[in-house]
């Protein structure tokens, strides 16, 4: 049964990377918005010439996984470094290697705009515009074929993005690089661009200013503390959670999402890194002090190579690979029941710049059941606490 967008046009049949527009030999495929915010390929049927490339190559077909892995409790011991990422600070190492051979880098920043589109940088200085999380689809643009330049002038080159923009790369390609690194985000979906901008823009008319910058992971309040922060450009700040729920909460994802070929616990680049969360029941002797801790899979020789070459500036030890990702995002999640909903009001314009944020929270509000208990929740893991606090003055008293 075939799973190529371009023979089912079933959206969960495509990831948006747009490699197929790149390979046509007629340039008749067009990487277009729909009504959602995503890009898919339209073909042009007076310049197609049926020579199937697109569909031959198409990256959502993966072959076999890398098997010769491992997966690291890890993080920069760089605390400056880790305190300007996610969390563990893995990709900073990694990129710095790179540049540091004279390599370029490519990942994900915002422009002026506040819109997520891939870039690449040759300076350490740099590299800071790639870190922190972006939650929302990036717009590749032609990064694939400037990979390919660099590539050909025999320049280190790494790639970072989300496994399935890694792997429409490598398909790009169509070759072994011994001087690309691949690095992916174990990511757990990528929302609309077309979402995240209407959410802005509610957001400045609400408050009355224009948003300079926005933090979905700052560390602010703990890495733990997922709350986002958004800055304004008077120098004020403002704290809101509702998009980082709906893209929790599967609401404003892309269809490919919820149907990944690239989620499980085998990966296909030379790193993986993302958050490892539950680290105290996956080895409760690492001392959490809730700045952030990473999950590293080293994937392919090529990694581990690299990987000898700046363990000095990380912490490591290694976990069973399993183990890790059962406490983290490793199979596919199902979509929101009322996410088609939210999107056909957004299509028809019931949902808009004014109201967006009020319809996400309406969307995604938890039962009254669940919010008590996890009111409740918290109430004991306070109470628990605060008995461990006293439990160690007292401790500490009777020594003394």
């Amino acid at each position: 049964m075939s799973c190529n967008y371009l023979k089912t046009y079933d959206k969960k049949d495509c990831n948006g990377c747009g490699m197929c527009a790149l390979i046509c030999p007629k340039g008749a495929i067009t990487m277009t918005k729909d009504s959602e915010g995503f890009l898919y390929p339209v073909i042009d049927k007076d310049k197609c010439v049926h020579c199937n490339l697109c569909e031959k190559r198409c990256p959502n077909n993966p072959s076999e996984p890398n098997t010769n892995q491992k997966t690291y409790i890890s993080y920069c011991e760089d605390s400056k470094v880790k305190e300007n990422s996610a969390s563990g600070g893995m990709f900073y190492p990694i990129a710095k290697y790179v540049v540091e051979k004279n390599g370029i880098v490519f990942g994900v920043c915002y422009d002026d705009n506040l819109i997520a589109h891939h870039e690449y940088v040759t300076t350490l200085e740099c590299l800071k515009k790639f870190q922190g999380s972006k939650y929302v689809r990036s717009d590749l643009k032609d990064s694939y074929r400037k990979v390919e330049e660099f590539l050909k002038k025999g320049k280190y080159v790494m790639f970072t993005g989300t496994p399935c923009q890694c792997q429409g790369l490598r398909a790009f390609l169509k070759k072994e690089y011994d001087k690309l690194i691949t690095c992916e985000i174990i990511c757990h979906a990528n929302p609309s661009p077309k979402v995240l901008e209407l959410y802005k823009k509610n957001l400045e008319k609400l408050r009355g200013k224009k948003i300079k910058r926005i933090w979905f992971r700052s560390k602010l309040n703990g890495w733990k503390n997922s709350t986002p922060i958004i800055k304004f450009e008077d120098g004020t700040s403002f704290e809101d959670s509702s998009y980082y729920r709906a893209f929790v909460s599967e609401l404003i994802n892309r269809p490919s999402c919820s149907d990944c070929r690239f989620c499980g616990p085998k990966r296909y680049s030379d790193f993986s890194i993302g958050d490892l969360w539950g680290i105290d029941k996956i080895d409760s002797t690492i001392e959490d002090n809730d700045t952030g801790i990473s999950l590293l899979n080293v994937n392919t020789e090529k990694g581990f190579k690299i990987l000898d070459k700046i363990k000095a500036e990380l912490y490591l030890k290694e976990v069973d690979t399993n183990l890790a990702f059962s406490y983290n995002h490793h199979q596919n999640v199902p979509i929101h029941k009322n996410r088609d909903k939210f999107f056909k009001e957004i299509s028809n314009g019931t949902i808009n710049e004014t109201n967006i944020i009020s319809k996400m929270n309406q969307y995604t509000k938890s039962s009254l059941t669940k919010r008590v208990m996890r009111k409740c929740k918290n109430i004991i893991k306070k109470i628990i606490k605060k008995t461990e606090v006293i439990s160690c003055q007292n401790t500490k008293q009777k020594k003394e």
